[in-house]
């Protein structure tokens, strides 16, 4: 069942040209990942339906347009829970899950690669079949000559021509917005929990991107779990600081993004 809260916002930009929805999302601990995705397509595609149907004609009642918009939004993300609950995934996925051992884990690593599909897949059923539980942890850092509270309310860049287009007061120049987009520093850790055993995949903006070194730039995950030597807590608390734990494991994601040739 959905919950209560609502994580999309709308933006209209300088000039009231068009909208943008941005999303942020707050930390999970020890969820069930099925649901968490659910309220997270919900709150999206039905923020997505108002404003079109809105858009189209503003005269809509907009109590109506919510409901529609919700309808269709839920019956859209029953289908896609059926989708990813049918995507056959290899075994030695669900192998990671019982091994204990550090080399064990690597090993099997080195044999496994995600797609943003396969990936929740993979979260849904270690959830549903084998027990864990899910938990979402980001961080966000900016570099430390530019203080966040300057920033605008919102900020584009286009990578290709290298402009700006930005929405809201700010003080700050375009080039220094652009700096405070590309050096940021965000990192995204998903744990997989069952007692005292835990598995972590992370990103950072730049690995998912291919601006790490690696493979001439395969976005990539990182992982760490419990057999790494370092708690959970500890793991936790440097994924929210400016610093992640070390780690020389690195899973291709494929389908997303560019890839290298």
């Amino acid at each position: 069942m959905r919950q209560d809260y609502k994580m999309t916002i709308t933006i209209t930009p300088d000039g009231n040209k068009g909208f943008y929805h941005t999303s942020k999302l707050e930390d999970v601990e020890y969820a069930d990942p099925v649901a968490h995705f659910a309220n997270e397509y919900i709150d999206i595609v039905a923020t997505v339906y108002s404003q079109l149907l809105l858009h189209k004609d503003p005269s809509f009642d907009l109590e109506t347009v919510t409901k529609v918009a919700l309808r269709n939004a839920t019956a859209e993300w029953a289908e896609e829970e059926k989708r990813f609950f049918s995507i056959e995934l290899p075994e030695i996925f669900f192998r990671l899950l019982e091994a204990e051992k550090k080399k064990e884990q690597e090993s099997i690593l080195r044999q496994i690669e995600f797609t943003p599909d396969t990936l929740t897949a993979f979260i849904f059923k270690a959830c549903r079949a084998a027990g864990f539980t899910f938990s979402h942890y980001c961080s966000e850092h900016y570099p430390t000559s530019i203080d966040k509270a300057d920033l605008p309310r919102l900020a584009v860049l286009n990578r290709e021509e290298g402009t700006i287009e930005k929405t809201g007061a700010t003080t700050l120049t375009d080039g220094q917005i652009k700096q405070a987009i590309e050096q940021r520093r965000v990192v995204v850790a998903k744990f997989l929990d069952k007692g005292e055993k835990w598995h972590c995949f992370f990103i950072t903006y730049a690995s998912i991107r291919g601006e790490e070194s690696w493979r001439n730039g395969q976005p990539h995950f990182h992982y760490i779990s419990d057999a790494f030597g370092i708690s959970r807590a500890d793991a936790v608390s440097q994924f929210k600081g400016r610093k992640y734990p070390s780690t020389s494991i690195h899973i291709p994601l494929k389908d997303y993004g560019n890839q290298p040739e």
